[in-house]
């Protein structure tokens, strides 16, 4: 393996480095409905006026001309109607195409009916309560941006628009491979045997981020076992969890060694997750080595793997919000906890050790925390959870 360059990074530097070691994966066009969750990889453009037409804002009637106005139809969602005489009205749902020259829409609950004609005590403004076409978007504007989510919101904006399929980046691709010879998968462990608590989390983690996961693994604490499990996992990124350290037993390394990898993260200087790296294998495939704790492991995944995974599906990198600190915290490095928020304050929760899911299973995000004193009040950055991203 070659010199390592970027060995022992501050945190930021790391996110990065990360980031920018990989490109977007190729474009796909799609239907909408299948792409949602994926990344635009151009911005979408109405094909139409949105709204196509005058529509009725409420149920009421929509008249023309002076008042009082004789009663001459009804307007549906879904029917139209050209023309309308002057003094004439058309009672009408929520969503009807209107007239065009229509003059404004009396809300039902204010109507005044007597012998088939409408009036109203209150007056009205030209045009209102009547949506006017393309006062959403005109047809040929941008509603949305390449490198952007496709949401559900998104998705029904340009359907209303006239789209029917969408150019969205290809999703990335992961494996998993979970170290660890004293995990046990079910049962109560036995003597010398713990849980295997990240098996169940690190796929979720990766499909919350938009990302495929091919295969999730269990792997011995053997050399040879791990080096033909990273070489045989298929995508983009293999996410190895345990191992990444430098004790007699910490395999990951030697295994990357042998199969070529050079790095781009050994080491972060930040807690937890300080043997968190990342590599790069001969055919392009990273390797994003997590510490095996499992608060350790969320924190090195957010900071090695996550941007990798925004940079493959076309995103920009991460836009982090800033909360003040409810109690200063001092510390020498880059700390990533998980925080509570409290009246617009941060508080890291009581559980927050590198092996410890309990508060982090409290938590409404990771707050990451510059190295220095940070007296109360200062402000932080938040980094927010894999199942709170979207």
């Amino acid at each position: 393996m070659s010199a390592e360059i970027n060995h022992n990074v501050e945190w930021d530097l790391a996110v990065s480095l990360s980031f920018d070691s990989v490109v977007p994966k190729p474009a796909t066009q799609l239907p909408i409905a299948e792409a949602i969750d994926m990344v635009l990889a151009q911005d979408l453009t109405a094909d139409i006026d949105l709204p196509p037409a005058h529509t009725a804002m409420m149920d009421g009637y929509a008249v023309f001309g002076q008042g009082p106005w004789r009663i001459v139809g009804e307007l549906h969602a879904g029917s139209f109607l050209p023309y309308l005489e002057s003094g004439c009205a058309l009672k009408v749902s929520t969503g009807a195409h209107l007239p065009p020259h229509c003059s404004f829409v009396i809300p039902q609950e204010i109507a005044t009916l007597f012998e088939g004609d409408v009036a109203s005590k209150s007056s009205f403004t030209p045009g209102q309560h009547i949506r006017q076409p393309g006062d959403e978007a005109l047809a040929g504007e941008s509603i949305a941006a390449a490198g952007t989510l496709l949401t559900p919101a998104i998705a029904g904006l340009a359907a209303s628009s006239g789209i029917d399929e969408v150019l969205v980046h290809q999703p990335p691709e992961v494996s998993v491979v979970v170290t660890g010879s004293e995990l046990t998968s079910s049962g109560k462990p036995g003597p010398g045997q713990i849980r295997d608590s990240l098996s169940v989390q690190v796929t979720p983690w990766a499909q919350y981020l938009g990302a495929k996961v091919n295969a999730s693994v269990n792997c011995s604490d053997d050399l040879n076992a791990l080096q033909e499990a990273i070489k045989n996992s298929d995508g983009d990124i293999v996410i190895v969890t345990g191992g990444s350290s430098f004790g007699e037993h910490d395999y990951l390394r030697p295994a990357l060694e042998a199969l070529g990898a050079i790095y781009v993260v050994s080491e972060i200087w930040m807690r937890p997750g300080h043997p968190t790296l990342l590599a790069k294998l001969p055919d392009g495939k990273l390797v994003a080595g997590l510490p095996g704790n499992p608060l350790a492991a969320l924190v090195s995944f957010m900071t090695v793997v996550a941007p990798a995974l925004r940079g493959l599906s076309g995103q920009s990198e991460y836009r982090m919000s800033k909360v003040p600190l409810a109690k200063g915290f001092e510390c020498d490095r880059t700390r990533v906890v998980p925080i509570v928020l409290t009246s617009g304050a941060a508080e890291m929760t009581e559980f927050r050790g590198s092996a410890m899911l309990r508060g982090l299973s409290q938590a409404d995000g990771l707050g990451v925390i510059s190295p220095g004193e940070n007296p109360s009040g200062t402000l932080i950055r938040v980094l927010p959870l894999p199942w709170r991203i979207n």
